[in-house]
């Protein structure tokens, strides 16, 4: 069975959004296991991802499917920046390309 939770994505301290690595799906003592996140909406602070796990962490809100669905299609109508799924969270970039390049010397 494919259960499916929503997660918060939490704010820095200056009020900018956290960073994360691919795969992250919220800040837990106890994560459930075969985590597949769906969705990041860096723009609201949440995302979706879904386990075949039965543990559910008191951390994250538990979703049905349909609410998946519907959160899936509305992404994929609005188009939005900061909001990644499906193809534009696998060709996503992250974190290093953010980097700049070490200035040459000469």
């Amino acid at each position: 069975m494919i259960n499916y939770f929503k997660f918060l994505i939490p704010l820095n301290a200056d009020g900018t959004r956290a960073t994360y690595s691919p795969g992250w799906h919220g800040t837990m003592p106890k994560c459930p296991k075969n985590v597949t996140v769906l969705l990041y909406n860096d723009k609201e602070g949440w995302g979706i991802a879904q386990t075949t796990d039965s543990f559910k962490p008191p951390e994250v809100i538990v979703i049905e499917e349909v609410e998946v669905l519907g959160l899936l299609s509305d992404a994929a109508l609005k188009d939005e920046d900061e909001v990644y799924f499906g193809d534009k969270l696998v060709n996503r970039v992250w974190g290093p390309s953010l980097i700049p390049e070490p200035e040459e010397e000469g």
